[in-house]
């Protein structure tokens, strides 16, 4: 099974479509699937709306009581994830959901799979000069660290048993490059057209 780990905070509008979506692909490609949305006290009623579709998907909702952060959301995901495979995505559809069957598929030959904006047919649509210095930035600061090409895409899938016993720092933003750095996978990168959100606002 995969266990797909959401964190969201103010995210209604984009989960309730999201999670009905995510399981018709999985139910298409044939694979057992569920989903951990790990949520930060949204006072829009993130966690509600999740809630309502739990009787037809396989959704577990984890509330905190604050806004902690995203790398701690990941790891809370992880901790309540019952998959052999862990994913991370986010809720608002920038990551294209389409490539999960394709990236956990490449799991039986890779430790971990990110989808990238940066290698060869991927893209990015319509971003502020000021976001693409931020990244052009941590991507330069991460180079001595790691081969990935893009560190701060967010959008990855590992098999679960390349962090055991790994001690993962809770702070920070971009889990994913610790985990590469930590753990040293067999990486794949595939491209991914990164779009910009409908609704809400950038956790970012």
């Amino acid at each position: 099974m995969i266990s797909i780990i959401i964190p969201t905070y103010n995210e209604k509008e984009n989960i309730e479509k999201l999670i009905p979506e995510v399981f018709d692909i999985l139910k298409k490609n044939k694979i057992d699937g569920e989903m951990i949305i790990v949520d930060d006290n949204s006072p829009d009623g993130t966690a509600d709306a999740a809630g309502k579709l739990k009787k037809k998907f396989n959704v577990n909702i984890v509330k905190r009581a604050g806004k902690f952060g995203l790398s701690s959301a990941v790891m809370e995901g992880f901790i309540h994830a019952k998959g052999d495979i862990f994913g991370v995505m986010d809720a608002d559809f920038s990551h294209p959901i389409e490539t999960i069957p394709q990236m956990v598929e490449l799991l039986n030959s890779h430790d971990m799979v990110i989808g990238s904006r940066k290698v060869k047919g991927g893209s990015i649509d319509n971003w502020p000069f000021r976001r693409k210095l931020i990244s052009w930035g941590a991507t330069m600061l991460s180079k001595p660290l790691s081969p990935i090409k893009d560190p701060m895409s967010g959008y990855f899938f590992i098999n679960k048993s390349i962090i055991d016993d790994v001690e993962l720092d809770a702070k920070g933003f971009k889990i994913g490059l610790e985990i590469a750095i930590k753990t040293k996978p067999v990486l794949k990168e595939i491209p991914i057209k990164f779009r910009n959100r409908l609704y809400g606002e950038s956790k970012f």
